[in-house]
């Protein structure tokens, strides 16, 4: 089959892809594939837009993998207590929509990302993600390209993935955990860096529901042009190429068995950070840095118990305009009626605060009255970028998919575990402001792999030294028609969600295949 661009990869950064050279070239043939399958009637919506609950629990099983059965109930904190004590195994690590990429015990005993783990189903992890879009702050800005560059990028990444800070309605509550946030962070925060609403991928109803934004969403139109193909439950095996250009992509359909070679002008890989290096390791194409400065940042996450003293305080102390039929009218059973940022702002505060206020408890604790309001506190800091952090891909092993198998090298250095201890001891100053720590839930640093933020392994560079996987349009050095997407291609540490920033390097890298095609 011949066609002008093959996307491999249905996620946000994929669709994005596909969305932008659409848009631009309509005639442009586009072939889309994803090795997993279609989950839900609707191609590539978010799993917390499907109202009936026993089809959304179908639709995270078909998103497992090899793991084909439900996931028992477990907080975040019973996971990290777990591994603790040595517990480990899939159903402690893994969640609903997931599956590790090491499930065996022993593998995961020896792996030094225990938690490090994939969704594979049409919409990739955008269908399970939680939708925050923080904008990277000092400290998070990729260096090497311009700001005002960066900021358009940022700018029509929003407007594709419908970012608002409105998803959430105000209430006395919510009011309360800003205010504390905010005395906790002070005034010498950068313009606009204030514990805010999170920036959130998402667009609501007149009535508060929320539809939030994935694969379907940012393809929006692009589905109904004729040029455009998505194939579900279809791999690619192996990129051949010559002379600096890929001539034809070796694809399989993982149900009929039938395989199939595909010639595109273009092809971008927009994976995920593990699977599309995987390829290009497959496919032999190895620059030194692939699946190397393997990223990840640290996670300290309690949970507290909202002291309701406080609330009614400020609540007589300030105007509080809430509706609460858009906190009840909810279709989903997920707690949250409001998520919140502290935003990443070296040197002030070089972490990432994300704080979700649920309305009944989600875990096992020791609060015994469902109607007290839990504030959920997770702190992530920067990790250092190691070379020697990487994917190890085995010559002869095969994972679930006949793909290489993956293994994980990743350490903490002292200056992260100085760091982690600076940002626990900030969270703790917050916990003491709203309450009651939890005891269930108490703070606790979560397993590496836990985050799902993983970055670095096809990152970008300004030459091609050896130090890096593509250039700044995120076109692999020495190829004239391969790309990669995806957090991967990030080249440093973050501590915010990274989904905002890959699909802003998608449209940046857009601009260049646009280019190519004319």
């Amino acid at each position: 089959m011949n066609t002008d661009i093959l996307i491999i990869g249905s996620g946000p950064v994929g669709a994005t892809y596909a969305r932008l050279i659409s848009e631009s070239k309509p005639d442009a043939k586009i072939l889309m594939i994803d090795a997993g399958p279609k989950i839900s009637d609707k191609i590539g919506q978010h799993t917390k837009n499907i109202s009936d609950q026993k089809a959304m629990e179908k639709a995270q099983i078909l998103s497992q993998g090899p793991k084909k059965t439900p996931y028992p109930m477990i907080s975040v904190a019973e996971r990290a207590m777990a591994v603790q004590r040595g517990e480990l195994s899939a159903d402690v690590l893994a969640r609903a929509g997931t599956h590790l990429v090491l499930d065996q015990i022993e593998d995961i005993k020896n792996n030094e990302m225990p938690s490090i783990s994939m969704s594979t189903n049409i919409g990739g992890m955008g269908v399970h993600w939680t939708c925050a879009c923080p904008t990277p702050g000092n400290g998070e800005r990729i260096p090497i390209i311009p700001t005002h560059e960066m900021d358009e990028s940022l700018a029509k990444a929003r407007e594709i993935l419908n970012v608002t800070q409105e998803a959430f309605p105000s209430s006395p509550e919510s009011v309360t955990i800003l205010n504390i946030l905010n005395q906790t962070l002070g005034t010498n925060h950068s313009p606009n860096r204030q514990a805010q609403p999170m920036p959130l991928a998402c667009k609501t109803d007149e009535v508060g529901n929320r539809y939030w934004t994935a694969t379907d969403v940012i393809l929006g139109v692009t589905m109904d042009n004729p040029n455009f193909e998505i194939r579900s439950d279809t791999i690619c095996r192996k990129l051949n190429h010559e002379n600096g250009k890929v001539i034809g992509a070796e694809i399989e359909n993982i149900v009929s068995g039938e395989k199939e070679t595909i010639n595109a002008k273009i092809v971008i890989v927009a994976a995920d950070p593990l699977r599309t290096p995987q390829l290009l390791w497959a496919s032999n194409i190895r620059p030194k840095a692939l699946g190397h400065y393997l990223n990840e940042h640290p996670f300290v996450f309690t949970f507290v118990e909202l002291d309701k003293d406080l609330v009614k305080n400020y609540s007589q102390n300030r105007k509080v305009e809430c509706d609460p039929s858009q906190i009840e009218n909810r279709k989903s059973k997920d707690p949250t009626i409001g998520v919140f940022l502290v935003p990443f702002d070296a040197p002030n505060h070089p972490f990432h605060g994300q704080v979700m206020h649920m309305d009944f408890s989600p875990m096992k604790t020791t609060v015994s009255d469902d109607s007290k309001h839990i504030v959920g506190l997770g702190w992530g800091c920067l990790k250092e970028s190691n070379f020697e952090d990487c994917i190890v891909f085995s010559e002869s092993e095969k994972d679930y998919l006949g793909m290489p198998k993956m293994n994980f090298k990743f350490h903490y250095t002292e200056n992260d575990l100085a760091t982690i201890e600076a940002a626990r001891v900030f969270q703790t100053k917050v916990v003491r402001l709203f309450g009651k720590e939890i005891k269930d839930g108490s703070q606790t640093v979560m397993p590496a792999g836990t985050s799902l933020h993983y970055e670095g392994t096809t990152r970008m560079g300004i030459e091609n030294d050896g130090e890096s996987v593509c250039n700044t349009h995120s076109q692999v050095w020495g190829f004239e028609n391969l790309f990669v997407g995806g957090n991967g291609v990030i080249p440093i540490a973050t501590a915010s969600n990274p989904t905002l920033t890959s699909v802003a390097l998608a449209v940046r890298s857009c601009e260049k295949i646009i280019e190519l095609l004319r």
